[in-house]
């Protein structure tokens, strides 16, 4: 039996709880288009590009090159579901890593919307703008919960515990 596995480095530990209280405080707190809630979502947008850049530097786990969805990863993937094994070495699957990509595309989208609505004079009060603010908005917390739901499956179906690691880092093997 393997000894521990540091799974989940502290900066992603602490970029996914910064991302989850950003998203939680613009989503359901904070008043649209109030300073505060221009900052938390510039901040949201921030910690995207430090979680991309630490993708490339990063530990291995954090790696973009570590969890990007090849075809041959998204088969290995579903090879290992239909098995109920999952690697117990692995921070992201295929399909963890795509939506890690959309997470990012929408959170970078919704700033850009953001952006244009407050701080330009072209998009101020746009409807067009502002709908798809919001649209982008509820495709967030639509992925939130299917990645929730998502780690709840695959970690009982796997076999695998992906909630502790996220929370510790580390994955026990016998976990």
């Amino acid at each position: 039996m393997s000894a521990a596995r540091l799974i989940w480095d502290p900066f992603i530990r602490l970029y996914h709880v910064l991302i989850i209280v950003a998203f939680t405080l613009n989503y359901f707190i904070l008043e649209p288009g109030e300073t505060i809630h221009q900052w938390v979502g510039y901040s949201a947008v921030a910690l995207v590009f430090l979680r991309i850049g630490w993708g490339f530097i990063g530990p291995q786990t954090a790696r973009i090159a570590d969890f990007f969805p090849t075809p041959l990863r998204l088969r290995r993937h579903l090879d290992h579901l239909r098995m109920r094994r999952l690697p117990q070495r692995q921070g992201h699957n295929a399909l963890g890593g795509m939506l890690v990509l959309v997470f990012w595309l929408l959170f970078l989208g919704q700033g850009l919307t953001g952006f244009l609505l407050e701080e330009t004079d072209r998009f101020f009060g746009s409807s067009l703008v502002e709908n798809i603010h919001e649209l982008i908005a509820h495709a967030l917390y639509a992925g939130a919960l299917l990645h929730i739901a998502a780690v709840l499956m695959i970690g009982w179906w796997g076999r695998i515990a992906l909630i502790r690691p996220m929370i510790t880092g580390w994955r026990k093997p016998s976990d």
